[in-house]
């Protein structure tokens, strides 16, 4: 599984799981991914066969309901909950260790929707 970490996330999450094996880029490292709307990073994520990592639970949660209306699939929507991973350097090991167990565990099913414990 290939993950895209959305601009919330720091390029040290995405440089850490690569240095342990894993295919992951942050927003912050793709100038041309910098400032774009939410169904645009998901139309990106998709054409690089990736799951979004954010904690834009609102507007991630409409888009995989409007992809699943028009028959469209993503790659994955990984959703983080701010009181277990509260944004900053404080819950970087946490969330580096969480998404590292999930990207060790594959996919849960096409198209999923997951909530990072």
């Amino acid at each position: 599984m290939k993950l895209l970490l959305d601009e919330t996330l720091s390029t040290v999450i995405a440089e850490q799981l690569r240095s342990r094996g894993h295919d992951v880029v942050a927003v912050t490292e793709r100038p041309e991914l910098r400032g774009v709307l939410d169904p645009e990073l998901l139309a990106s994520a998709r054409e690089q066969q990736r799951a979004v990592v954010t904690y834009n639970r609102d507007d991630f949660l409409a888009l995989d309901r409007q992809y699943r209306h028009e028959g469209r699939e993503h790659h994955g929507i990984v959703i983080l909950n701010p009181r277990r991973f509260p944004p900053g350097e404080a819950s970087t090991r946490a969330l580096i260790a969480s998404i590292e167990a999930l990207l060790d565990g594959g996919p849960p099913y096409p198209g999923f929707v997951h909530w990072l414990q």
